[in-house]
């Protein structure tokens, strides 16, 4: 096997979500019990989703890395595909399709964190019409490439447009990614939307100034100097 860590990045009080992220931990702990897992806190106000990964990251003592959401669950076989592709591409998007799990079917789950769960039996809403799949639940990176881009940016506050800038940067950085085919599965749990963050218009700028860098390798190069990362 492909040695890896697991970078999750976690910051809430709400029930559900510490109930998804304890069945995410024994997911990911029953798959690869001979992984590091990380949970990725940070203690800084508000919570900075970019700086708990840097400092998680800094943790890690392998080349390979998978940062995931404390809500996400990725088939196996996606990841073991992914980390084999590391070696061609400098980061996997293991999916091409996020499916949402019902409430029933999520808290049916929660009651029971401990169980073996089989994705293969999992089943929920898609998301996202295939024009628009997002780049953020999961990500298989080299630890090498997160370097090379300063990691996440930590000018991001809150949570919202911190994984578009940080593929943005990758791919003009360190080559285009590669995304696979198929589905993870998204945990229910109460949303919580990116624009009642007060830092959201904020974060949404930062965001602006990476797309118009995309594939300009020069300008990116000037956006990374000038922000604070790793």
């Amino acid at each position: 096997m492909i040695p890896f860590s697991i970078i999750i990045p976690f910051h809430s009080k709400d029930p559900y979500r510490k109930n998804a992220l304890s069945v995410v931990m024994n997911y990911y702990k029953t798959l690869f019990p001979n992984t590091d897992i990380i949970i990725a806190y940070d203690g800084n106000d508000p919570y900075s989703k970019s700086s708990a990964i840097n400092k998680a990251v800094k943790k890690a003592k392998t080349e390979f890395i998978a940062i995931v959401d404390a809500d996400i669950l990725c088939p196996k076989y996606a990841i073991f595909t992914g980390l084999k592709l590391l070696k061609y591409f400098p980061l996997i998007l293991p999916f091409n399709n996020v499916c949402d799990l019902s409430r029933p079917l999520s808290e049916k789950i929660y009651e029971k964190p401990n169980f073996s769960l089989n994705t293969s039996l999992l089943h929920g809403k898609n998301r996202h019409p295939k024009k628009s799949i997002p780049v953020g639940g999961i990500n298989l990176i080299k630890k090498t490439c997160f370097m090379k881009i300063k990691g996440f940016d930590e000018r991001f506050k809150g949570w919202g447009g911190e994984d578009d800038a940080f593929v943005a940067a990758c791919d003009t950085i360190c080559g285009p990614h590669k995304r696979l085919t198929g589905d993870i599965y998204h945990l229910w749990h109460p949303p919580k939307k990116a624009k009642t963050n007060p830092y959201y218009s904020n974060n949404h700028r930062i965001v602006i100034e990476y797309f118009k860098a995309y594939n300009k390798k020069e300008e990116m190069m000037k956006i990374l100097s000038k922000r604070k990362g790793i």
